[in-house]
């Protein structure tokens, strides 16, 4: 694992337990791990673009 994934994989772990953390009084569960599964898909794309020039 390179030093880039590491360091996506730690922002994407904390900000979802942010999202989760400020979230979970106002959503119920299911809501919340929607929209993590759908940020999370974001990301990965976004991840991808950003590596696809190295």
């Amino acid at each position: 694992m390179g030093k880039g994934n590491i360091i996506w994989l730690g922002a994407v772990i904390g900000f979802s337990a942010l999202l989760v953390w400020l979230l979970q009084d106002v959503m119920p569960f299911w809501m919340l791990s929607i929209i993590l599964l759908l940020l999370g898909g974001l990301l990965g794309n976004l991840q991808r673009k950003f590596n696809k020039d190295t």
